[in-house]
Parts: structure tokens; sequence; C-alpha cells
């Protein structure tokens, strides 16, 4: 029989998936097939692939991944193989309730670990090591002496990166991490999004991970504040202004700050990369001067404030009359009628997705006397904010 057809036949006896990993492609399907959660980052098909690299013929690996969900790797002859995945235990859903509280999971919950969990077969470990026994004995290959696990979790943080990192060289990774920034660095300076992301998602994937699987907030933040410079010093290679520069940083650093999650962390790096390349492809696509880039940032992030042309021009280092004039020769209307235009979409949003009271979203949007609001509302949308709603509640 060929290694194919004993693969086969042993996946047709147990019901457990038996995967040859030979190419790229049979990596990629296999984790495609598989992750249901980034937590299995061993699943990453780069990481696979480098991690196959360092498998010796004569070792089965074990890994137990966050989930308590097995895979076993070995090698038959220079074919890299997985059995798996498998559990070895049927978990209720008050078992899983207490697996993600034991893992400080919170934005996954324990109907869909259940879910995936249920799809997995489960059988004792000591009944698959025997299947890759009798694996090894019918293609007539020497059964492997050596059986290492790797478990992680909360309390083992062993991971199956510190493995991987023995087998690349340092001053590879440094180079690999260098040049995923400075392609970061390039896509935020030309204000492409699409490109930004790609590149923060190779870099956070591909580098930050190789270190350590059992990332915490705190290593998660310092990761954060690291990519923040880059992306700053791309968005200074475009010309953004320095206080528009300094205040997108200085926001998602304070909302870094408060985060939680690493996933809102996570979350937030595709915040700020959006927010930037759209502050950049402004500039690029239109004849904005800096002091009029600036205005429009303070304008549209301080709409729920009150707001005055003299407060705006001291943040700004100008004259009042300099601003109004400046701004009003390139956008066509003055700060404050840019500022009602802002307001009052803002407001048209919340109306349309929102029961809350029309006094409460006219405060929302920085205006305090509610006849006032619905005056400049009409005269925006020709309706007042309840014909609006009518229209257009969803």
């Amino acid at each position: 029989m060929t290694l194919n057809e004993c693969c086969a036949l042993a996946q047709d006896m147990t019901r457990i998936p038996i995967t040859v990993l030979q190419t790229s492609t049979d990596c990629m399907l296999f984790c495609t097939q598989y992750q249901f959660h980034p937590l299995q980052e061993y699943l990453l098909p780069h990481i696979m692939k480098l991690f196959l690299e360092g498998l010796s013929e004569n070792e089965t690996v074990c890994v137990t991944d966050p989930f308590h969900i097995k895979t076993l790797f070995f090698r038959i002859g220079s074919v890299p193989l997985v059995l798996g995945p498998f559990c070895t235990e049927f978990y209720s859903l008050n078992d899983c309730e207490s697996l993600l509280r034991q893992i400080e999971l919170k934005n996954f919950s324990p109907e869909e670990l259940a879910a995936h969990r249920g799809k997995i077969p489960v059988a004792p470990k000591s009944n698959q090591q025997h299947i890759i026994h009798c694996l090894f004995r019918a293609m007539e290959t020497p059964i492997p002496e050596d059986f290492r696990e790797i478990n992680y979790d909360k309390k083992n943080v062993r991971t199956i990166f510190q493995d991987v990192d023995s087998t690349v060289p340092y001053a590879e990774l440094v180079a690999q991490r260098y040049a995923l920034e400075a392609a970061l660095m390039t896509a935020v300076e030309n204000g492409n999004v699409v490109k930004a992301l790609e590149s923060w998602n190779e870099l956070h994937n591909s580098v930050a991970f190789l270190k350590r699987l059992g990332q915490t907030l705190e290593s998660a933040r310092v990761s954060a504040a690291i990519t923040r410079t880059v992306i700053r010093i791309g968005a200074m290679h475009a010309g953004i202004p320095p206080i528009v520069n300094d205040r997108l940083s200085s926001a998602s650093a304070s909302i870094i700050w408060d985060a939680h999650t690493i996933d809102e962390i996570n979350q937030e790096h595709e915040r700020l990369i959006r927010e930037y390349c759209q502050t950049i492809r402004r500039k690029k696509t239109t004849s904005y001067s800096n002091l009029t880039i600036s205005a429009l940032y303070y304008l549209e992030h301080s709409y729920a404030r009150a707001v005055t042309v003299q407060n705006m021009a001291t943040e700004l280092d100008v004259s009042p009359n300099h601003l109004i004039s400046l701004f009003k020769k390139e956008v066509g209307i003055t700060p404050l009628a840019y500022l009602n235009r802002i307001r009052m979409q803002h407001a048209a949003h919340s109306l349309a997705h929102s029961r809350a009271p029309i006094h409460e979203i006219a405060e929302s949007v920085g205006i305090m006397d509610a006849n006032y609001f619905v005056k400049r509302f009409k005269a925006e949308f020709q309706d007042t904010p309840s014909q609006y709603r009518a229209k257009y509640f969803q």
C-alpha cells in the first residue's frame, strides 16, 4: 500500500483525519479548515511551514492548543503528516465556560466553543499514537523513539513558536521584521489602506508571534507603541501636519491603554491605520494647506464639544481672521459652517439608527439648545429631526 492509501484506511477506521502536509498548499488547506480562533496561531500557514521544517524524523510531537484540542505531527521518511485534530474529553457547556474563563478569553462564547469542539472526534491519545506506529510499520519505516508534547495555556506558556525560533537565525527574524515595518510605513505614506492593513497583518502574524503565543496585554501595548511609531513616521513622510499626527497617535495610545483584551488592541490598530490613510489621501487628493487639514481634523474630532473659532485658532497658533480666510478659500465654507455640517451628519446617523430622544442627540453633537438644533437640522436636510427619523429609521 502507498502512504496515502494507508492514511485513508486509518482515517476510515478511526474517523480522525490524517493529512499529508507535503506542499505549501497542503499546509494552507489544513490550516484554513481547522483554525476557528486567532489563538490557534500554530495554524497560520507560514508558522506551520517553519514548524514542519524543524520536525525531526525520529519524533512525534503532540500539540495541545488553548482549547484543549490536540494534533500529532510526525514524519514518515521526508513526508510530514498530521493526525488530528481530536479531543480526549467531551466538554459540556459548563466545561467550555470554565475553560474560557481560565484562559481569560471574553470575546468568544461558551456556545461557540462547544459548537466547534462538537465537530471534532473524541478519542484517547494513546490510541492515536498506536495508529501512528501502525502507519510506520505498514511503510516499513523505523518507529520514532521520541515523543514530545507542546502545551500552551495560561499556566504553561511553552509554545510551538519557541521551538520554531531555534530553527530560524535571529538575524533573519530581525531582517524580516524591518522589511515588514518598512512595507507598512510605505503603505501608510501612500495612503493605501488595503496595502497598509495587509502589511500590518503580515507583520503582526509573521514576526510578533514567533516570540511567544502567550501574549499579555502588557506586551501587546508595547507592540502597539512600536507600530504607532512606524505609522507616525510614514504619516510624517506624507506631509501630515505635526499637530494632526500627534493627535491621531495620542488618541490611539489612550484607547489602547484603556483596552481590556488583546483583540481590542488589534481592532484599534486597524482603526488607526484606516484613519491615518484617510487623512493622507485627503492631503494627496486636495490642495489643502497644512493649516486647513489641521482645522478639518480639529472640527471632525471636536464636534461634540463647544467649539469657537477663537479656541481653534489658539490651538493651531494662528489668528482667527487668517484661519477663517484660508479655510473658506480652500474648503468653500467657513469653519463654523463646516462644523454645523459635521454635527448634522452625526445627528442624522443617530436619528436613523437609535431611538434616543432628540434633545439627547442634540447634546451628543455639541448643541445644548434643542430648539436651535431642530432649526439647524431642518435647514440642512429640509426635514425636522422627527420627520427624518420617520423616513429613515432602520
